[in-house]
């Protein structure tokens, strides 16, 4: 029976490869949230079910991170079992969307032809693209009013940053990888400009704070004169912002972000266990007389859905993630997982909205993170196969 859905791996990692591309470019030349989805799902989800088929395939999800994802999976549905939620059937599959999308981006990552480093090359340079054709088109034939947005889907501000400033950290550490030919170097330099400057016309300071942060990461986990020289500048640039326009760091307060998590901590203490489920909640801020729909902190948010042992299992994956990186943080992949980690880190600290959703911009910040992290793990299982079988013949 299985072999009747068995197609040859080389096949679908290529099928998988132009999924991926789609889960992280296609937002930016469509409006349709529909067309996108289901582009997911023909592209990405469909080849990752097909390659289940194959022994040699789950052979390579043995590894903590995909132990850990399903535990927290299975937590998750267990409490909307027990807690329920708005659209219980919708949300029940969330996890599945999100575990066709990890197998995906592994299968995509076995494709012998385009390496995956190459792959999310191509996807920073589409990137920078989209970013330059968002501040041309936001400045130049629309009348700006707000904050910068993207053009297509990642038309949030907040949601936005997070997916351009993962494209920016992961395309800066991939760009010095395996010494891409000088075209391709200058491209993704230009790309990264484009990024950078929309982030600073953004003007989501969370995401300026996470910056920060993976710049800090990066010096301390590989340290080099140029990470020092980029510290020292972006230190005196701030410097320089604080004294002459220090409204660009004052403007809008904190947001009301300490009152939106003190009512959340107070939600999650109300329910630590089992945590309030999928339903709708709201968390009230007196000073404005108003409310939110959550804390704009991802781990916040989950402790207040799935509660406590929820949020244990996602901290543990997240760790998991951490240490996976820092091992690898010799190769480009492995500083570039670090990098996106960091920044993701602080990012949900700060604008975190929700860690089950349809695929959207966060993705890049919630579980691209953890897809690198399993793809590392899959080659690091590789090498110590082959290792073993080079001991062994001789």
């Amino acid at each position: 029976m299985l072999k009747v859905f068995s197609l040859r791996q080389d096949v679908l990692a290529r099928w998988a490869v132009i999924g991926l591309l789609i889960l992280l470019c296609m937002p930016w030349v469509t409006f349709s949230s529909k067309i996108y989805h289901q582009s997911i799902i023909a592209l990405l989800w469909l080849p990752a079910l097909l390659a289940l088929f194959r022994s040699d395939f789950r052979r390579r999800l043995r590894q903590p991170e995909m132990m850990l994802f399903a535990a927290l999976g299975a937590w998750s549905i267990l409490v909307l079992l027990v807690q329920g939620g708005h659209e219980p059937l919708s949300k029940s599959k969330v996890p599945l969307y999100v575990a066709l999308t990890l197998l995906g981006i592994m299968l995509a990552a076995l494709d012998a032809r385009w390496s995956l480093e190459n792959q999310l090359r191509t996807c920073v340079l589409l990137g920078g693209l989209g970013a330059a054709f968002s501040i041309g088109y936001f400045y130049f034939y629309s009348e700006p009013a707000g904050r910068l947005i993207a053009i297509g889907l990642w038309d949030r501000a907040i949601m936005a940053a997070h997916a351009v400033g993962a494209l920016a950290v992961l395309g800066a550490c991939l760009l010095g990888g395996s010494r891409p030919r000088r075209w391709v170097a200058i491209l993704l330099v230009l790309a990264l400009i484009s990024e950078v400057l929309f982030l600073a016309l953004n003007q989501t300071r969370g995401v300026w704070v996470a910056m920060f942060a993976t710049l800090v990461m990066l010096v301390i986990a590989v340290p080099s004169r140029l990470g020092w020289m980029l510290l020292a500048l972006t230190l005196i640039g701030v410097a320089g912002v604080a004294v002459f326009e220090p409204q660009l760091l004052l403007q809008r307060g904190f947001s009301y972000r300490p009152a939106l998590w003190s009512g959340g901590l107070q939600l999650f203490y109300d329910n630590w266990l089992l945590g309030v489920g999928f339903n709708p909640y709201d968390i009230a801020v007196p000073a404005i007389s108003a409310s939110y729909k959550h804390p704009h902190n991802l781990f916040l948010d989950t402790a207040i859905r799935i509660g406590l042992p929820g949020l244990l299992l996602l901290l543990l994956l997240w760790g998991m993630v951490f240490l996976r990186a820092w091992q690898n943080r010799d190769i480009a992949l492995g500083r570039g997982l670090l990098a996106l980690w960091t920044f993701s880190s602080v990012a949900l600290m700060t604008d975190g909205i929700g860690l089950w959703l349809k695929p959207n911009a966060d993705w890049l910040v919630t579980w691209l993170p953890v897809a690198l992290s399993m793809v590392l793990a899959m080659r690091c299982a590789d090498t110590r196969v082959c290792d073993a079988v080079d001991h062994g013949n001789g």
